[in-house]
């Protein structure tokens, strides 16, 4: 028998033990009268009721000091034989239990603030024992995979998702107060649509197997709302792409898509700057967040990073995407014939790829891929070529560009919004000529829709995910998901045996 397996053991016979008793080691009654904090802010004398995990459990033969932990914080417990009743029932209590102690607050010799313990009971017996130290998760896998010991044992880890909550909250906040309504769009779709993206595919078995997608995109149905009379609508919720898995990509993950009609991208900017403004001061108590940027890996593959302070008070820059392309790869495109561009991206990949017909204005925004390392302070690109998106409207100065916004921050995309096509003939036109694995089918009942007269607007989807990468200085996606998509266990491996998965970076 393996040391784990004695101590799970030894746990599951003093559980056994108290039922046999007829002492509930799992009791129905967990009330409490204070938090950890609010006890400790309770006067000397003052009568307490808490209750936590027990971190630490120190005897001494007629004392005892335990502390106990709540989301709050710890509390210390000081138990002594003759002022805590059934004291030698503290033998049933381990590291990792849940415990209830009621008492007057008290400070020990030594200035400790604390609960003298009048009577205590175990709330929940853990028949598991918890690592020797945050340490004892001896990598990744096992934090992302127990995210729950993770948690238990580093709360660095637990004030990022506590970070998370606020900004989330904030973006609300934000958009509430220029008048959006938050709405509920279908997660399970007849079709899928909104966004160039592979779907995850099921089926209704009450439809006689009828295929059905999971969404990829909020759009088609938030514009919708628009046709109906909603002027303003947002959603915050999950999206599903099957794509690749990598630092910044997880298949499952958190999007905010909001539409206002009489809007255009202008408007959109503006609505940006001051979402990630609210949403850094929540987080962070400031407008200026300071962010280690991975600038590479060492041999061990272990990032390299430089402190840079992202400026969210500030206006941010607006620029084109031909002029980040002239900017920083000193190209001119418009000087470039179509064989030219081809060969400067192809001079410029890492690898030969499958011959495809050329498509100028997608070739165009390739190119500008090998610019975004240079976008560390927030910024907008703007003025894409029409064939990017069939949703946006074509530019009012240049018709073989869209106004479409792309934002920037630490090298990072974290949005995309539009100037919306309202044009039915247009829209057909747009959906019809997409080509490719990930073009989205032709949604008649969308065009419909659009016949029926939508009214101008501004669209805009952001990523969560990635704001709170960005507000909470973490540069891995898993870091501020709670529950990151993990590859399936080989048959027989265990998870403490299980190497780091590795990232990709497709997708």
């Amino acid at each position: 028998m393996s040391k784990l397996e004695s101590i799970i053991s030894q746990r599951r016979a003093i559980r056994d033990r108290l039922i046999a008793e007829g002492r509930a080691p799992y009791p129905q009654d967990g009330r409490r009268s204070h938090t950890n904090a609010e006890a400790l802010a309770e006067p000397e004398g003052a009568s307490v009721t808490v209750g936590g995990r027990v971190r630490a459990l120190r005897e001494m033969g007629k004392i005892a000091f335990a502390k106990i932990e709540d989301e709050t914080g710890m509390i210390q417990i000081v138990l002594r034989k003759g002022d805590t009743a059934d004291f030698e029932r503290l033998k049933d209590i381990e590291i990792g239990d849940f415990m209830r102690a009621s008492g007057a607050r008290m400070v020990t010799k030594t200035g400790e603030q604390s609960v003298l313990a009048a009577q205590f009971e175990l709330l929940a017996k853990a028949l598991r024992p918890l690592p020797d130290s945050y340490y004892g998760l001896a990598n990744e896998e096992q934090r992302y995979r127990r995210r729950y010991l993770d948690l238990i044992m580093n709360k660095e880890v637990a004030a990022v998702f506590r970070k998370r909550s606020a900004i989330i909250a904030s973006v609300r906040r934000t958009l509430e107060r220029h008048g959006f309504l938050e709405v509920e769009t279908p997660t399970l779709q007849p079709l899928y649509g909104g966004a160039n993206a592979r779907p995850f595919i099921t089926h209704i078995n009450a439809y006689d197997g009828m295929p059905m997608y999971l969404k990829i995109s909020d759009e088609l149905y938030l514009k919708r709302l628009l046709i109906g009379g909603f002027d303003k609508v947002y959603e915050i919720d999950k999206d599903f792409r099957n794509e690749g898995i990598s630092y910044r990509h997880n298949p499952e993950f958190t999007m905010m898509e909001c539409y206002a009609a009489y809007w255009d991208y202008t408007d959109i900017m503006r609505l940006v700057e001051e979402i990630y403004r609210d949403a850094a001061i929540a987080a962070t108590g400031s407008d200026i967040v300071p962010y280690d940027l991975v600038i590479g890996r060492d041999e061990n593959g272990e990032p390299i990073t430089q402190r840079v302070e992202l400026n969210f008070r500030d206006p941010w820059e607006r620029l084109t995407m031909k002029d980040g392309i002239r900017r920083y790869l000193q190209i001119d495109v418009d000087t470039l014939s179509d064989a030219e561009l081809a060969a400067e991206l192809n001079r410029r990949r890492p690898a030969p790829q499958d011959a495809e017909p050329f498509n100028r204005g997608k070739a165009i925004a390739e190119l500008f891929e090998f610019t975004e390392d240079y976008y560390v302070q927030p910024t907008f690109i703007i003025d894409f070529p029409r064939e990017t998106t069939a949703f946006c409207k074509p530019h009012r100065a240049d018709p073989t560009l869209i106004e479409r916004v792309e934002p920037y921050i630490a090298r990072m995309e974290v949005g995309n919004g539009y100037t919306e096509l309202n044009d039915p003939v247009l829209q057909r036109q747009f959906m019809m000529d997409e080509r490719g694995d990930e073009a989205q089918p032709l949604d008649e009942d969308f065009i419909q829709a659009m016949e029926y007269g939508m009214p101008p607007a501004g669209g805009l989807g952001l990523g969560i995910d990635r704001m709170v990468m960005l507000l909470t200085n973490q540069s891995k996606i898993r870091d501020v998901l709670l529950f990151p998509t993990m590859k399936p266990l080989s048959p027989g491996e265990s998870i403490d045996d299980a190497d780091d998965q590795a990232d990709s970076d497709s997708g």
